[in-house]
């Protein structure tokens, strides 16, 4: 070997294990940055006329397991949409209360019929006419404020979903923009490391939004499909499109076309199948349709239906004589009478007969005495009363809709349903906890790959700095005998 090889391999030497120290220095300062990608130097040989030249660095290989990574966001996303379900479920839950403290709505159904029963005991007693008023009136508002809470999460979900599009929309522009770059990099031979973890930083968070797919494409580009095949990038971005309602009441449907769909380029783009069929579903937005289209409809119409069976209850005209027919009884219709066509909405029309409620100039006696009597009648009559209890109390079967079985009063109906809503939170608990632990140990699984083991890369800046010293003494050497040569 000649002292110009040799001091040629002792340059290459040095200039790698420099590149070599700055990576694993860089690995080491972002050990705990969220998503980043451990650097490796890739070396390649060099010769010149079949005899060894050195070492080059061809490129910095980003260590990633791309199966790995797949995984972990399919987990991402599911995870997001189980959030979402869980949260609507634990917001309405809430609105029910728990059973026993009180305020629950299975509490006030309860407080309402004993509160009849202790009336028609003592029917004289006009504190306890008054507890039975108000104890109608307080169950009557909670389910109305039900009602109001139904719609509110279907306009935060809606407002959401719109938050949720315009951060899709802002990433997918940002990584087409990082695609470009990235490809100029890769053809000039550059080191595009950051622009790629960039990239990836921002591909997670439309992963949680949106299931998605990644395909690489020539010089380090990559192409973006849903997980139902709709293309979101590829050469370039495309622009997902939705209107947000600042006001939705309960006949606002996607069907009737009055709350908007998600669009694709300005095509519709299926999303909210409750099996998750859509092509956006399996993420956060999609979830989120969900429950804006149906999961709270149809709680919705589990409280119109509870609703209907407290109005029919007391509406019978023979429970009171003095009402006309088609008076309404002691629950009503926004104060007129219920009627089983105009069902959808009916929770938040509730209201007691302004007749017995002294708040809207009425008169508790009426609820002895008759809604439509114009006197008083005699005060231990309790006749009346007595019906009214039983008719609260009296055991009918629920309409299908509200999700349970079995005959019961004004209170089993409140309770059950209560019941159906707790077991379903409880179910989303336990998805949400199950879909928690596995992404956690696929996030384990894919920085077992790409992460950054600080005992393992000091280690290996031991060796390169052995290799530096090295091919150091080697160039010193080749220094002193040239020196000397020029001596002779």
């Amino acid at each position: 070997m000649s002292l110009s090889t040799a001091l040629s391999n002792a340059l290459s030497g040095l200039n790698t294990s420099s590149l070599e120290a700055e990576l694993i220095s860089n690995n080491v300062a972002n050990a705990q940055t969220p998503g980043y990608t451990r650097r490796v130097a890739e070396l390649t040989a060099l010769s010149t006329g079949g005899s060894g030249a050195g070492v080059a660095v061809s490129g910095v290989q980003l260590m990633q397991d791309p199966a790995a990574v797949a995984n972990r966001r399919r987990s991402d996303a599911e995870l997001g949409a189980q959030n979402v379900a869980l949260d609507g479920l634990s917001r309405i839950a809430g609105s029910l209360g728990v059973p026993g403290e009180g305020t629950a709505l299975a509490d006030l159904a309860a407080s309402f019929e004993t509160s009849l029963l202790a009336a028609a005991n003592d029917p004289g007693s006009t504190t306890r006419l008054s507890n039975a008023v108000t104890s109608a009136v307080r169950y009557g508002d909670a389910l109305t404020s039900l009602s109001t809470e139904t719609q509110r999460v279907r306009m935060d979900a809606d407002a959401e979903i719109a938050t949720q599009v315009a951060q899709v929309n802002e990433n997918l522009a940002s990584i087409d923009v990082l695609n470009r770059e990235i490809q100029m990099l890769s053809i000039s031979g550059g080191d595009a490391s950051a622009l790629i973890d960039a990239r990836k930083a921002l591909i997670d968070q439309v992963s949680s939004v949106l299931p998605i797919r990644s395909s690489a494409r020539p010089n380090g580009e990559v192409a973006l499909y849903t997980a139902g095949g709709a293309q979101l990038l590829d050469g370039r971005a495309a622009t997902l499109g939705f209107t947000a309602k600042p006001v939705i009441t309960q006949d606002m449907t996607l069907g009737s076309g009055a709350l908007s769909g998600l669009t694709l380029n300005g095509k519709p783009l299926s999303v909210g199948a409750p099996d998750g069929s859509g092509q956006a579903d399996g993420g956060s937005l999609g979830a989120l349709f969900v429950q804006r289209d149906t999961t709270m409809p149809e709680f919705a119409n589990q409280l119109d239906a509870l609703a209907a069976d407290l109005v029919n209850r007391f509406q019978d005209p023979a429970i009171d004589g003095t009402r006309a027919v088609g008076d309404p009884g002691l629950f009503t219709d926004n104060g007129g009478a219920f009627s089983a066509v105009d069902i959808e909405g009916l929770a938040g029309r509730l209201s007691v007969n302004a007749a017995v409620d002294p708040a809207e100039g009425g008169a508790v006696w009426r609820l002895r005495d008759g809604l439509g009597a114009a006197t008083t009648g005699d005060s231990g009559d309790g006749r009346l009363l007595d019906t009214l209890s039983t008719a609260a109390w009296q055991r009918l079967a629920p309409d299908p809709s509200l999700g349970f079985t079995g005959s019961g009063g004004v209170a089993d109906f409140a309770a059950s349903l209560t019941s159906v809503v707790a077991g379903r939170e409880q179910q989303a608990e336990g998805r949400v906890a199950y879909t928690s632990a596995l992404n956690t140990a696929l996030r384990s699984e894919e920085i077992a790959v790409s992460g950054v083991n600080t005992d393992n890369e000091l280690q290996k800046l031991l060796m390169v700095e052995k290799s530096y010293a090295a091919n150091a003494f080697v160039l010193s050497t080749v220094d002193n005998l040239i020196q000397r040569l020029l001596e002779i």
